[in-house]
């Protein structure tokens, strides 16, 4: 049994078949999926759709790239989303300045606030980062809560001295499809240095989508090439690796057993 740990089953991607994509997953042994929300209206969308399926959980937060003049007024209604009983963590939130890095003030202060609203809440949180490593590091180096783990680097691209500062400071690291690509060598590196104990899957839905079905849209029945990928790399067999990072989505999310 597999778990998605970010898909965005709320996206219009998904719209026309929503029912055949989680019974496509489910048929493909992934049985639990954590819906992951861009802004408020995405997040009431991600409610929606964790609430029509037993296996769907929700995640609430604004993306880095989603700035707006309302984002402190959006967090208040997030916090109160927060407290519905199918939601298990707060994102995707974080840092993004592959293109530019004009908000970045206003990012680092929605990041804070996430962090803030998870510590409250007690979830752990869902960290997007891109081209900000080192900001994302210093913020996540002064908010390490008290418990373990404690979060998730959503979609991990960074190099392996990053991904172990991350495990140090109580995270786990998370990969997509990225890592069956022909030109992530070295992305497949970083997760052969990654523990398994620290590791969990994604597909990113819509996005990202897995060879073989690189260029198509991503789903979360596509899991199983990442596991099997990533099995390979860690020399291990699926079952285990499966067995392994399963165990640790739900320790991270508090999810049912199955």
């Amino acid at each position: 049994m597999l778990i998605d740990t970010h898909a965005h089953l709320s996206f219009p991607d998904f719209a026309s078949d929503l029912p055949a994509t989680v019974a496509r997953a489910n048929a493909a042994g992934v049985t639990q999926i954590v819906s992951v929300a861009t802004d408020l209206t995405d997040a009431r969308r991600v409610l929606a759709v964790a609430g029509e399926y037993p296996g769907v959980f929700a995640s609430v937060g604004l993306h880095p790239n989603h700035i707006s003049d309302s984002w402190r007024a959006d967090m208040q209604e997030l916090a109160a989303l927060a407290g519905q009983s199918k939601v298990v963590a707060v994102g995707e939130t974080g840092l993004d300045y592959y293109r530019s890095r004009d908000h970045a003030m206003t990012q680092k202060e929605m990041f804070q606030a996430h962090l803030d609203l998870a510590r409250q809440r007690r979830l752990p949180v869902i960290i997007h980062c891109r081209a900000a490593d080192a900001d994302t590091l210093a913020i996540v180096r002064a908010n390490v809560p008290d418990w373990q783990p404690w979060g998730v680097m959503h979609c991990f691209a960074g190099n392996t001295e990053v991904a172990l500062e991350c495990i140090k400071l109580g995270l786990l690291i998370s990969f997509t499809g990225i890592v069956t690509f022909k030109n992530a060598d070295a992305l497949r590196v970083v997760a052969g240095a990654v523990p398994l104990e620290s590791l969990v899957l994604e597909t990113d839905s819509p996005y990202l989508a897995p060879v073989p079905q690189r260029g198509q849209r991503n789903e979360p029945a596509f899991i199983p090439h990442i596991a099997g990928a990533l099995a390979q790399i860690k020399n291990v067999p699926v079952e285990e690796l499966a067995r392994i990072t399963s165990a640790n989505a739900r320790r991270l999310f508090k999810l049912p057993g199955f």
